[in-house]
């Protein structure tokens, strides 16, 4: 049976960029901001203005989940046709109205900051808004770090053509880049993402060096662009913070993920203690490729030829009875979100590089976009964005306050999604070699988690450190992030073949909405192994304890969330070391079978 492989996006606005329904939407989101902006918050919060308090919180959400339908619908039209112009036009007249919702949150997260503790609190027990007690705390902890609300808004208006413009730029400049790529004596105009998913999937070593080489070439004639982005960027924020007097580029990131520095640091030395451990794996899988050392392109290539290549429908099928084998409910949604056409998997040139899941709380849905192509990985990707879409699911029926959460716990689920799928896949493995080929996507992914993301953070880190000093060329960004994957790869590479320019083709570094868009993605890892372990321990009892822990994930701080739900302490490496001890164990097992199958 055949499943789409397209989205449904005209269940939300119909006619695309083009939707009537969508500016009647905007139009009509326009007015609702207007009539909160005149809004007169009364500067004293007392028993008798106490009403306008509640009513200009409650209105402030409704931007809020308005903004957050029409943003994410305009995302989708973005990232399903880089060639559709309106879309972007659409996307940019949605971001004027996100400054002028970051505005309202300025000021009433600074009018909340000179209140009186006892009058906060009483206001926080009315009905209508005590269910959202933490966002609405950390709202006014935030009013009192920042500068006043009407330097706050001009920031916002600032930022709109400034700062957050240079993202658009990017995104613009590398979906509209295409490349001649010779293969089978025929010549392609591919785009990076395409070029991409060559390089680190063809079976070919000769194929992803090939390609590799041309992705290289790719970002090096945009290099001058992104550096440009990048620096300007970096510039805006660190000069926001000096204003705000953060101290820190990472003051903003630990409080958007409600994570302590301590906790982020226990994280990364034992990731950086223990992953050398992988370098087992690395030198065992080079071994099955025929050569000495692997190189960037050979980091998650397939170690031999699949025995199995995956319809999209038989993707989704694997996926869910995958789930079924520890969560009905989990399973019960995956198989409605494929039936309902909810994900968009077309493998063509004309969409963008990489993957996401984007919810749209007025209709209490979400689109999954993603390129399938067969393989095992790819259905990990599906997976991966399953898990985001039950996220967001579990949380529909919860205030659009609550339903906030940091990007470190949002990774939960998703991989949560991976373990479930890869274990399963083990199960049914048919051959040694087999075993083999999902061992390595499995380990593959600790690689990415436990060094690729550590080199992200290490040269984030430093690049911000060099550009409080002035801005920096090409060559010198380069030598950034060259030095920052040999760290965090234990120098496993040969010198010429690690990839320098990651610094451009990564387009994490240039979103202006996540700073530091990486240690969450390592923290999710690891603490989604922590929730998997639930779901072997507790069976049947599992689900409810599941959803009850995915729906706190925007109520409380997230060492919190780990004391309420596993009883342990993450800023002790305890919990770290066990996780990552978890992660590590498969390299036996690939070493084993890899020394098996090469006699």
């Amino acid at each position: 049976m055949t499943k789409p492989i397209n989205w449904n996006l005209d269940t939300i606005f119909e006619g695309g960029s083009q939707s009537e329904s969508l500016a009647m939407f905007i139009n009509e989101m326009a007015e609702l901001v207007a009539k909160v902006e005149k809004i007169e918050l009364p500067p004293e919060l007392n028993e008798k203005t106490q009403p306008v308090w509640v009513h200009a919180i409650q209105a402030t959400y409704d931007v809020l989940a308005r903004l957050w339908q029409a943003s994410a619908f305009a995302h989708c039209l973005v990232a399903q046709d880089t060639n559709d112009t309106l879309a972007d036009q659409v996307l940019a007249h949605i971001d004027e109205y996100h400054a002028r919702y970051r505005a309202l949150i300025a000021r009433l997260s600074h009018a909340s900051a000179q209140q009186n503790d006892d009058v906060w609190q009483v206001l926080l027990e009315d009905e209508a808004i005590h269910p959202t007690t933490f966002f609405l705390n950390n709202q006014r902890t935030l009013g009192r770090k920042k500068m006043s609300a009407d330097k706050e808004t001009l920031v916002e208006e600032l930022a709109k053509d400034g700062y957050h413009a240079w993202q658009r730029v990017y995104n613009n400049m590398v979906g509209a880049k295409k490349i001649e790529f010779e293969e089978n004596g025929q010549v392609k105009l591919m785009s990076v993402g395409q070029l991409q998913d060559k390089y680190m999937h063809a079976s070919s070593r000769e194929s992803r060096k090939k390609a590799f080489n041309a992705y290289s070439n790719a970002w090096q004639e945009l290099a001058p662009i992104c550096a440009m982005s990048l620096n300007n960027q970096a510039g805006f924020r660190l000069t926001m913070y000096r204003h705000r007097g953060w101290d820190s580029v990472l003051s903003e990131p630990l409080r958007n993920n409600h994570l302590t520095r301590q906790t982020l640091d226990t994280m990364w030395s034992v990731v950086a203690e223990k992953s050398h451990k992988l370098l087992d794996f690395m030198s065992a899988k080079a071994k099955l490729l025929g050569i000495d050392r692997l190189a960037w392109f050979d980091l998650i290539a397939g170690i031999g030829q699949a025995e199995r290549e995956f319809t999209f429908a038989e993707a989704g099928d694997f996926i869910v009875d995958g789930m079924r084998s520890v969560d009905n409910n989990l399973a019960d949604y995956c198989r409605m979100a494929l039936d309902k056409e909810w994900v968009e998997a077309e493998n063509r040139s004309t969409k963008r590089q990489g993957g996401f899941c984007t919810s749209f709380p007025l209709t209490k849905e979400s689109r999954i976009f993603m390129t399938f192509d067969g393989s095992f990985d790819s259905l990990l990707t599906l997976a991966h964005e399953l898990g985001h879409g039950y996220h967001h699911w579990v949380m529909r029926d919860l205030p659009v306050g609550d339903r906030i959460y940091g990007m470190n716990l949002a990774e939960t689920a998703s991989i949560f999604n991976e373990l479930v799928t890869t274990d399963a896949a083990l199960r049914n493995a048919k051959s040694d070699m087999e075993s083999l080929i999902i061992l390595n996507e499995k380990l593959s992914n600790a690689i990415t988690y436990l060094m690729n993301i550590k080199a992200r953070f290490d040269f984030e880190t430093a690049f911000f450190a060099k550009r409080a000093e002035k801005q920096l060329s090409i060559d010198e960004l380069s030598e950034l992030m060259l030095s920052a994957q040999k760290g965090a790869f234990h120098h496993a590479m040969p010198e010429n073949d690690y990839l320098p320019l990651f610094w451009a083709a990564k387009l994490h570094f240039y979103n202006t909405q996540t700073p530091f868009y990486n240690f969450p993605y390592t923290f999710g890892f690891l603490f989604s192994q922590g929730t998997y372990w639930q779901a072997l321990k507790m069976g049947a009892d599992f689900s409810k304890q599941y959803i009850a822990l995915l729906e706190d994930t925007g109520r409380m701080d997230t060492e919190t969330l780990a004391r309420k739900h596993f009883g342990v302490d993450l800023t002790q490496p305890s919990f770290w070391e066990e996780a990552v001890d978890h992660i590590l164990k498969d390299v036996d097992t690939f070493v084993a079978l890899a020394d098996k199958i090469s006699e």
